[in-house]
C-alpha cells in the first residue's frame, strides 16, 4: 500500500532536511507495512536557534519498535533538550507540532 506523507502543522522558519514521515499507523494498518517505519523518517533544522527536530523509529523496520523523537541544539545528539520515546503516533505528531511552536521553542533561543 502507498501511504501519503504524514499532514502537520509547522510554523515558518523551519527547514525540512527530510520527509519520509507518512500516514502509516501500525495501530490503525497493522504490521505488514512496517517497512514505513525506520530511523530517519522527519528532521526539521531552525537555522537562527540551532534547533533540530528529529524522529526516527528504534529499531527501523521492527513492529516491537517505537518512535524516538529529539529536539537538540547545535548538533548536541549527546544531550537533547527534549526526548519522547512512544508507540502512539498522536503524541508523535501533537510534539512535533508543539515544538516547531515559538511559544514553546523561543525559550532555546539565543
Amino acid at each position: 500500500m502507498t501511504y501519503q506523507l504524514q499532514p502537520m502543522r509547522i510554523q515558518t522558519g523551519w527547514t525540512v532536511r527530510w520527509n519520509d514521515f507518512t500516514e502509516y499507523d501500525m495501530a490503525l494498518h497493522g504490521p505488514e507495512d512496517a517497512f514505513e517505519l525506520h530511523e530517519d523518517l522527519l528532521q526539521l533544522y531552525h537555522e537562527r536557534t540551532g534547533l533540530t527536530i528529529d524522529l526516527g523509529w528504534y529499531p527501523s523496520y521492527d513492529p516491537e519498535g517505537h518512535y524516538l523523537l529529539l529536539l537538540v541544539k547545535d548538533q548536541n545528539w549527546e544531550r537533547p533538550l527534549e526526548r519522547v520515546e512512544t508507540r502512539a503516533k498522536a503524541e508523535v505528531i501533537a510534539r512535533v507540532e508543539k515544538w516547531a511552536d515559538h511559544g514553546f521553542w523561543g525559550k532555546y533561543a539565543p
